[in-house]
């Protein structure tokens, strides 16, 4: 690991922002290497960085700053709203059955051409502990994949432990390492998610999990898990509304991530002058 830290004449989150935007010279650099690809310490210190006046870099980390506290106060408040769903729907008291008798494991399959980078899921795209997805860094280039539609459940086959799950918002393809569970009944999707978003699910899935270095989850033992049958009204409403929210916040962060990448090389190149940023007006529209 190397650790940079900005002097006087930079701003260090510009500088975390222009080393992003330039990664491509650093793969460069590190694919250099006669026997292994490595970034060395020499090779930082003459790495030759395009930097603006110090009020213009202030001015542009300003407004990334601005982007990223309302993208990290959504995922807080999504992390919040899930909790929530999942302490609501363990402590429903109906009659425990098995997953199998309230869900479906989906097999509906299409050419691997139908992926794209908007919806599809695999699971490296699949973020660890419950935090939902990203985009892929890449499509399948053969074969098949699994179809999804808004309100499935998709969890990670591999190595369960890392508790990769998300509740779809959206129709689209994914991974076969990736299982896809539908609620036979509709209105129950969000309580199913929130059942199986539980610690408790994850530690019984690995309890049936297959392999060493890379575990497997047993499909049919998944299906085992019991959950309480017949939710209350008010639980599948409350999830209902929560999740409905959390996945509004979740939209809205991929809208701002898209806009601050998209204007940051401008601004960082000066094709947009940093001083026609009103910051008070963005972080107005962002409270």
């Amino acid at each position: 690991m190397a650790i940079i830290r900005a002097n006087d004449k930079a701003n260090n989150l510009f500088l975390l922002a222009w080393l992003q935007a330039n990664k491509g010279i650093l793969l460069k650099l590190a694919s250099s290497g006669a026997t292994r690809n490595a970034l060395t310490k020499r090779m930082l210190e003459n790495l030759d960085v395009n930097l603006p006046p110090i009020d213009v870099q202030n001015k542009v980390a300003a407004f990334i700053d601005s982007i990223q506290a309302k993208i990290t106060l959504n995922t807080k408040l999504n992390g919040y709203l899930e909790e929530q769903c999942e302490a609501v729907a363990n402590h429903e008291k109906g009659l425990a059955v098995e997953l199998s008798s309230l869900c479906d494991l989906v097999k509906e399959k299409a050419d691997y051409n139908e992926a794209d980078f908007d919806t599809y899921v695999s699971t490296e795209s699949l973020l660890p502990g419950k935090k939902g997805r990203q985009a892929p860094s890449s499509l399948p280039q053969t074969g098949k994949v699994t179809v999804y539609k808004a309100g499935d459940i998709l969890v990670s086959n591999i190595r369960p432990y890392f508790k990769k799950i998300w509740y779809a918002d959206r129709t689209g393809t994914c991974s076969g390492d990736v299982l896809v569970f539908r609620a036979k009944q509709p209105e129950q999707s969000g309580y199913l998610y929130s059942c199986m978003r539980s610690d408790a699910f994850f530690d019984y899935v690995m309890k049936g999990a297959k392999g060493t270095k890379m575990p497997r989850g047993d499909k049919k033992q998944m299906l085992t898990y019991k959950v309480a049958s017949n939710p209350s009204g008010a639980t599948v409403d409350f999830i209902e509304s929560a999740l409905s929210q959390a996945s509004s916040s979740s939209k809205e962060n991929h809208r701002l991530a898209a806009l601050r990448d998209n204007l940051l090389p401008k601004l960082m190149s000066g094709e947009i002058d940093v001083s026609k940023v009103d910051l008070k007006q963005l972080n107005s529209h962002l409270a």
